[in-house]
């Protein structure tokens, strides 16, 4: 399976345009730039499609033409810009794509996809797995949820199975697993996983978000996704 990661950054991408300090600088002296989180795997499958998503696939010389499958974890807007779907609309795709993920997300998308397009938004839900053209595909419950922002709720990571066999799993925008997930990967052995470390050295956020110092939640999630 190829994995090519579109997008590495958090909300506001790395540099932040706005910020000064030493980390964006260097960064932006590097030359470096990281956008929206996103994967596309053997370049028919992706997962999230926020605003940078389109241009890092243009830069990288991949064409998203041949994506049939868009997951999507949450409706968050760094994950999920749905006019993308009106620009496939205007390239005249005419295989479908079908869209899947949490109810929110899925809401989110109904008004950029018109009557005739070809497109099929599916909901997801925690413990659903589904077959889509070889990849299996089990929905998994984030811990997203920050208790005020209902765009997290709903939120999902993702195991998926490709059709060699490589198991991977994308577990971005979470804190230490919800209890039903972690018994859910227990002894899975994965090819590749895809974590998000948001807050480095600074804990007690509780945001949904993963930091780096031997907290519960970096050493939760090494006990739970080491193969």
């Amino acid at each position: 399976m190829e994995a090519l990661l579109l997008g590495t950054g958090s909300a506001d991408g790395w540099p932040n345009p706005w910020c000064r300090c030493a980390s964006c600088g260097c960064e932006r002296e590097a030359g470096r730039v990281r956008g929206s989180t996103a994967v596309l795997l053997d370049r028919v499958l992706l997962v999230d499609c926020g605003p940078d998503v389109p241009r890092a696939a243009d830069r990288a010389g991949v064409s998203l033409a041949d994506v049939h499958v868009l997951l999507l974890t949450h409706a968050h807007p760094d994950h999920l810009a749905p006019e993308a779907l009106l620009a496939r609309s205007w390239a005249g795709a005419s295989s479908t794509l079908r869209v899947l993920g949490p109810a929110s997300a899925i809401d989110a998308c109904r008004d950029w996809v018109g009557p005739h397009d070809p497109v099929s938004l599916e909901e997801l839900a925690p413990g659903d797995v589904v077959d889509l053209g070889g990849y299996v595909v089990r929905a998994l419950a984030a811990a997203h949820d920050d208790g005020i922002d209902a765009l997290t709720r709903d939120a999902l990571l993702y195991d998926v199975t490709g059709p060699d066999g490589t198991r991977v799993l994308h577990a971005c925008d979470t804190g230490p697993l919800p209890e039903a997930t972690a018994e859910a990967v227990r002894g899975a052995a994965y090819d590749l996983v895809l974590l998000e470390e948001t807050f480095g050295r600074t804990t007690g956020h509780g945001t949904g978000h993963l930091d780096s110092p031997p907290s519960r939640a970096s050493s939760h999630a090494c006990a739970t996704w080491a193969p």
